[in-house]
């Protein structure tokens, strides 16, 4: 350490360093900026700061993370690392609706694979991808706590039971009037 002591850090040249990725709008920049003000001074402060900002974005902007490192003086990688171990975090774009079709036991053997292909023929995508309008993002999961109202999904906070799946477009459809209005 003597000899090299900044032999552990990340050495990059200035313009590098300063350079970041731009955000989409100037008001996302202000929105995190907010965000990290928040639980600047809370220890374990991370994760909140990054829940927030998945909130905000329904996804974690590579311009986000960047601006946490730089902000609490944490490396990217430690920070992407934090990001990609939760499940409750995307590092891609996900649609303003995140639709979960639950396939656990309960639901699975109560007709849920049935309701996911309705799902995916609805939506025009498969299961992990995002409507090209952004609306929507179908995610399969294990488990969404209504097992006795299987099968089941949920449309963001808003869980549906004993679905069949001719109802399907119509809840589907609610949504997509809701941004219409």
């Amino acid at each position: 350490m003597e000899a090299c002591p900044i032999r552990y850090e990340v050495q990059l040249p200035e313009t590098v360093k300063l350079a970041r990725t731009a955000y989409a709008k100037a008001t996302d920049e202000e929105a995190v900026a907010d965000i990290i003000d928040r639980y600047r001074e809370e220890r374990g402060n991370l994760l909140p700061i990054l829940l927030d900002i998945n909130r905000q974005f329904n996804w974690l902007p590579r311009a986000a993370l960047e601006h946490v490192a730089d902000e609490l003086g944490t490396p990217l990688t430690e920070i992407i690392r934090v990001a990609s171990f939760y499940n409750a975090f995307s590092l891609v774009p996900r649609g303003k609706h995140i639709v979960n079709i639950c396939l656990g036991t309960g639901c699975f053997v109560k007709g849920s694979p049935q309701l996911l292909e309705r799902l995916e023929k609805t939506l025009k995508i498969k299961h992990g991808q995002t409507t090209k309008d952004f609306l929507f993002t179908l995610e399969v999961v294990r488990c969404i706590g209504c097992c006795a109202l299987g099968p089941a999904l949920r449309v963001g906070a808003d869980t549906y039971g004993r679905v069949a799946p001719e109802q399907v477009p119509e809840i589907i459809d609610s949504y997509r009037k809701s941004v219409s209005l």
